[in-house]
């Protein structure tokens, strides 16, 4: 028993050192969001196409929750909650900003938590049934697609 015992240790303590060593020689995971835009919907967009085909010249709609928002957002970013997407986009300022930024001709991308979260898209059709903007995406990969150093 006290042989099997050293045995599991051993072989234990060899694999936390593998897994150390793997780290140190290849660095931390890559866990930015990949994204290939050709493989996307009719209506999605990579972070990347936003940033460099579009110079960033958007306007954000964030579809997270108000403590999501609160904690932090990108920068001009409207808050549009999906459980409540009808009373926010019912404000003022937030109807004059979506309709002023199709009437200057800026794209309108909504962002979600995570890639997976459906709340950019809800907010997204509920948006262009305003018939306030034509051009509304959803940023593939949502808050996770974000760089750090915007975060």
């Amino acid at each position: 028993m006290l042989r099997f015992l050293v045995q599991t240790i051993a072989i234990l303590l060899l694999g936390a050192l593998s897994g150390v060593a793997v780290y140190m020689i290849v660095g931390q995971p890559d866990r930015s969001v990949k994204c290939v835009q050709a493989d996307l919907g009719e209506w999605e967009v990579c972070w990347d196409t936003v940033t460099a085909d579009w110079g960033g010249d958007v306007l954000w709609v964030d579809a997270r929750s108000q403590r999501e928002y609160d904690k932090k957002h990108l920068d001009g970013a409207l808050l549009v909650r999906e459980k409540d997407a009808e009373n926010d986009l019912a404000q003022d300022e937030v109807m004059q900003a979506i309709g002023m930024s199709g009437v200057e001709g800026k794209k309108l991308v909504v962002y979600c938590g995570t890639e997976a979260c459906g709340a950019s898209k809800s907010v997204a059709e509920k948006i262009r049934a305003t018939g306030f903007h034509s051009e509304v995406y959803t940023l593939f990969g949502g808050w996770k697609a974000v760089p750090k150093e915007l975060k």
